[in-house]
């Protein structure tokens, strides 16, 4: 048999594995998701990451094998990007039972005080469920499975015709032709970085506009996601997924979208509108132009992410799911998983 050999990178720019290795691996593994990516991953890491970072590599017969992209913070193990990422997994192959047992006991063995780990938002498509659970009962530890979330989808490719159905449907067509009676509408797609980062603080306070008076406010009133966002639109300038729309009516933008077309999914990532212009609905116009987008360039999916706000189940053909689950040590149960101990 093969010896698993594993060991902790130096970091995302580690001179013995580089991006394009990052994405070797990334290419056959279960999870070939955008969140993934070296360039999702290292402009999160640089702009919302805390802790320290616990990035394993797995090798077999001299060959990489799996990347574990992890962190640790206050003896607990999680994915880096668990917090704004809607898939996350483990990097490559690991279908060899020994290649995640390996994964795991070199995160335990490198973590002072280690309590255990979370893993969030795993697809239910992926193996990475089963495998975890398998590799608990073999390392002694104990396996919780702490719920699912939904992730709206639409199947642009469908024999009913679903994309181009959805563009047609009488609120989005009248709501733009309102705009396109009143003024002069245009709409902007643009993919590459350097074209994208001039508009993002435009952006960004329409965005903090549009929340101003909910109960939670928008997400850029905090400079580490506006970091992150510029991080990644630079990381990620040449890759050709990026996906940023404007739609201008009367010279000015009415809303905005920051998104991703990967792997054949077009994704819903993060839209913004003009508030004082709500009840024309400049969010369906924007809905409207990013699935004729994304049918033009051929998209198999579009992909509304997380979340179950009534908007996306008009348009969903299907519904994915992420689960997260966690390990623990053998412990003293006090209640629910209060007391999870420390074996070391």
């Amino acid at each position: 048999m093969s010896q698993v050999r594993t060991r902790v990178l130096k970091g995302f720019n580690d001179a013995s594995f580089g991006p394009d290795c990052w994405r070797d691996l990334l290419s056959c593994g279960d999870s070939d998701v955008i969140f993934l990516t070296w360039e999702w991953q290292c402009a999160w890491w640089e702009s919302l990451g805390r802790g320290q970072l616990l990035l394993i590599l797995a090798e077999m017969d001299g060959e990489d094998i799996a990347l574990a992209p992890f962190f640790t913070e206050a003896g607990m193990v999680y994915f880096v990007g668990s917090g704004g990422s809607d898939y996350l997994d483990f990097i490559g192959n690991i279908s060899d039972p020994h290649i995640l047992d390996e994964l795991l006991t070199k995160a335990r063995e490198s973590v002072t005080n280690f309590i255990g780990f979370v893993f969030y938002h795993v697809p239910e498509r992926s193996h990475t469920g089963n495998r975890l659970m398998k590799a608990a009962e073999t390392l002694g530890l104990n396996f919780f499975d702490e719920g699912e979330l939904l992730a709206p989808a639409m199947d642009l490719n469908g024999k009913d015709g679903h994309g181009l159905a959805a563009t047609r449907k009488k609120s989005l067509v009248r709501h733009e032709n309102f705009f396109r009676r009143e003024g002069s509408l245009e709409v902007v797609h643009l993919k590459d970085g350097r074209s994208i980062l001039p508009h993002l603080e435009e952006f960004f306070e329409q965005h903090v506009a549009r929340w101003a008076n909910m109960v939670y406010p928008s997400l850029f009133c905090d400079m580490a996601q506006r970091m992150f966002y510029k991080r990644l639109t630079s990381l990620a300038t040449d890759t050709g997924w990026l996906r940023f729309t404007i739609v201008n009516w009367e010279g000015r933008p009415i809303a905005f979208h920051f998104g991703f077309c990967y792997g054949g999914s077009y994704m819903w990532y993060k839209p913004s509108f003009a508030i004082e212009l709500a009840r024309r609905s400049p969010g369906e116009v924007l809905i409207r132009q990013l699935l004729l987008a994304a049918i033009e360039e051929g998209a198999k999916t579009f992909d509304f992410g997380l979340g179950e706000e009534g908007f996306k189940s008009r348009f969903a053909t299907h519904v994915n799911k992420v689960n997260t689950c966690s390990l623990y040590p053998p412990t003293r149960v006090i209640g629910e998983r209060t007391d999870h101990g420390n074996d070391q």
